[in-house]
């Protein structure tokens, strides 16, 4: 699932009860109604943009997952270079960079101002690290079952504080949720990170992006990922800690990223 589902569930679990049920015991649910939050998804790279930030409001748990937009925001990204660029409303709730290039190395400032509030934060875009190539194997699981994976691996820059998150596409569809690493226990190293797609066929076409992204946004995927694998447990799951001022859900992240392609054999 794309940023924009993800952070609708997010929402949707935060302000609701969690669904627990077992084999021998049915649970009667009264799920409570809560204002609907203000979502803000933003992100730049130093890639050639336009570069786009998402704005919505989160849903109850029973409702749709639909892209909800908040229209008429003032969206500003600027840099610590003195760059600034006004976003422009292209669809409701959607809006786009004009004039602005990620670089790395620089500090970017969102400011989104709606409902006569104004949410900031902050991102500094690290240096990029390199693919060193893509490895395609073979993995069987308990049943016998044979499926094709991949594995990038990457030589960490030794010295430096890295965080880092993969995204496939395979055959353009693109992976779900945050696949994350922090070099805290083999700075460096050379590593092997799994290729968030598998299963593949052969004439499938496999890209791979190595974000390096900044170490706030890697605390903030990794507490989405710790709540979402408690999904179920006894205490229901919270959002992670905001990167907005004053509080919203969402994120913004200015990251650089490499990139590797190959056709499956």
């Amino acid at each position: 699932m794309n940023s924009k589902n993800i952070f609708r569930i997010l929402s949707a679990v935060a302000i609701s009860a969690v669904v627990q049920t077992s084999c021998t015991e049915k649970i009667d649910l009264k799920l409570k109604n809560s204002s609907p939050q203000l979502v803000i998804e933003g992100s730049l790279n130093n890639n050639p943009g336009p570069y786009f930030v998402y704005i919505s409001k989160s849903k109850l748990y029973y409702q749709d997952n639909t892209f909800t937009g908040v229209s008429s925001a003032t969206v500003v990204i600027s840099d610590d270079a003195g760059n600034r660029d006004t976003l422009t409303e292209t669809i409701a709730g959607i809006y786009q960079s004009h004039t602005l290039q990620g670089t790395v190395g620089r500090t970017y400032k969102l400011e989104v101002t709606t409902e006569g509030t104004t949410y900031v934060s902050l991102c500094y875009m690290p240096t990029p690290v390199d693919i060193d190539s893509i490895q395609l194997t073979t993995e069987t699981d308990r049943k016998g079952n044979t499926k094709n994976i991949a594995n990038i691996l990457v030589r960490d820059p030794a010295g430096v504080q890295n965080q880092y998150r993969v995204i496939s596409y395979l055959n353009d569809t693109i992976s779900d949720g945050f696949h994350i690493h922090s070099d805290r226990l083999w700075d460096g190293k050379l590593r092997s990170f799994g290729v968030p797609q598998s299963d593949f066929k052969t004439g499938d076409s496999l890209r791979v992006d190595l974000q390096s992204i900044d170490a706030h946004i890697y605390t903030y995927f990794n507490q989405f990922n710790q709540n979402q694998n408690n999904f179920g447990a006894p205490a229901a799951p919270a959002n992670p800690d905001p990167v907005y001022t004053p509080a919203a859900l969402g994120y913004f992240t200015a990251y650089s990223v490499k990139t590797k392609a190959v056709v499956i054999p």
